[in-house]
């Protein structure tokens, strides 16, 4: 028995052996350095695109702002007009101060300016009697229909001074036929850098013919320009609120990543764009660790082959830390969908179910999705492990739960018939009410709706019982959230 065990060490701790394992070693090494490398591109893709997004909406909601402000200062504007037909506006006393409180309360960054019918932009809040300008020529005087706004493309007041951006509006007069709210571009591209990324970060404001209205970083040759030679992935159909994240392609010195969103009631388009090269910088310099590290352990491993024996037969001792993950979820600790279904089978299979219920839940996370999206994955990973935690502690210790999909979970209760599971459900519907996660956006708070079923004696499988509680899980879902349901 010795001579035979001692054969087998030779064997298993021959050069050439040791070599094969050493060489499937440094394949598996390499393979698995490609594979991350792979993956971190992927992740960090995935990191723009959330950053991208976000910063997206918060751009998109802020020029909403400052246009829904403008928009509302011409309605109140065209309001005091209209109730008082017989004085001048351009001399009224009470029309100036209307209008210097506005320039005030704005920081001086919208004024209102009035288009008589042969173009002349006349400012009510100036001292001197000459027009500023005469505007016929301009898009907005030609093209504002009447009872509706229209967005002309960046002006100048004068060759030094700053960008402004007019918003136009049709009255039922005959004097001054046009109200224009002039936004200064200056001070909306401002807050436009502060939140670009730096350094090659790009925000722009489109007109939804393509007509660029606002940059950061600015670039006054570029206002009013129409954008050619770009196709925008889906900028004519985009939803409200909606971003896209795309590559765009051919060349690599101009390749980027960029985000779209339209602006609710407006026809605007914010881009946020950033540089393919500068948006994978982080990747790059860890690519350029990982594969200096892989190097680091292949050249010793050319060296020292002939003790690698050790190395493994260590990996046998793996096998145990391998089954655990292949029966547990990562994320959560509770039992993987595989396991949770293998041990449900057995207990069906075991249990009498006239003499021994069995009842399964079927809970799921409600609007996990905008969890998810609205405050990013890791605080949506955050919840399914809260719900993990609390639910683990509303069962016993015979009963099992598990993680079957993204924010849905499954618990197998043992003796237990349905009134049972009801009442466990309610206390975990109770648990989950109290769970509060703190994030940068506020404190987050969730509900689930709970299917729930017994196991009969027709039942053979995991199945047969699973389409009964998912009947029931919808039939909690059609009610709303935070409800229960059984079938």
């Amino acid at each position: 028995m010795v001579k035979a065990t001692s054969k087998h060490l030779e064997e298993w701790a021959s050069p050439r052996t040791v070599i094969v394992f050493s060489l499937l070693f440094v394949a598996a090494l390499w393979a698995a350095v490609s594979f991350w490398i792979d993956s971190a591109r992927d992740e960090r893709v995935a990191a723009t695109r959330e950053s991208l997004q976000r910063m997206t909406h918060a751009v998109e909601d802020q020029t909403r702002r400052q246009f829904r402000l403008a928009e509302v200062i011409l309605a109140v504007c065209a309001n005091w007009l209209a109730a008082n037909p017989d004085l001048d506006p351009a001399s009224a006393p009470g029309f100036r101060r209307l209008l210097a409180d506005f320039r005030d309360r704005t920081a001086a960054t919208i004024e209102i300016r009035l288009l008589a019918a042969d173009g002349t932009a006349i400012d009510p809040l100036s001292d001197s009697s000459e027009p500023l300008a005469n505007v016929a020529d301009s898009d907005y005087f030609r093209n504002t229909p009447a009872g509706g706004l229209f967005i002309g493309a960046p002006t100048r007041r004068t060759p030094a001074g700053n960008s402004e951006l007019p918003i136009a509006s049709r009255l039922p007069t005959q004097a001054f036929p046009i109200l224009v709210a002039v936004i200064d571009l200056g001070k909306l591209t401002t807050v436009y850098e502060k939140q670009r990324r730096k350094p090659g970060g790009v925000i722009t404001l489109l007109r939804s013919d393509g007509t660029i209205l606002a940059r950061a970083p600015d670039d006054p040759r570029l206002l009013g320009q129409a954008i050619t030679g770009v196709t925008l992935p889906g900028a004519q159909l985009l939803p409200q609120g909606q971003a896209v994240v795309f590559e765009e392609g051919g060349d690599k010195q101009r390749r980027q990543f960029a985000s779209y969103s339209s602006v609710p009631d407006f026809p605007l388009l914010v881009t946020v764009s950033v540089p393919y090269d500068e948006a994978l910088a982080p990747w790059h310099k860890q690519t350029l660790w990982v594969l200096m590290l892989a190097i680091s352990v292949t050249v010793p491993l050319a060296v020292v082959a002939f003790r690698s024996l050790q190395l493994l037969r260590a990996l046998a001792n793996q096998d145990a830390a391998l089954q655990h993950l292949a029966t547990t979820d990562r994320l959560t600790g509770v039992s993987s969908r595989q396991h949770f279904v293998a041990a449900f089978h057995a207990q069906l299979q075991q249990a009498d179910p006239a003499q021994r219920p069995l009842s399964i839940l079927l809970v799921d996370i409600d609007f996990f999705k905008r969890i998810n999206d609205g405050y990013g994955h890791a605080t949506g990973d955050q919840a399914l492990i809260s719900f993990a935690e609390v639910a683990t502690t509303c069962l016993r210790g015979a009963d099992m739960i598990g993680r079957l999909g993204a924010g849905e979970f499954a618990m197998l209760l043992l003796d237990t018939d349905i009134s049972a599971a009801i009442a466990v459900a309610e206390r975990i519907r109770t648990a989950v009410a109290d769970i509060s996660i703190p994030t940068e956006n506020g404190t987050v708070h969730f509900t689930v709706s709970v299917g729930a079923s017994q196991a009969g004696a027709t039942d053979h499988s995991f199945e047969d019982v699973l389409k009964r509680a998912i009947e029931a899980l919808h039939a909690a879902r059609a009610s709303g959230p935070d409800q229960l349901a059984v079938v």
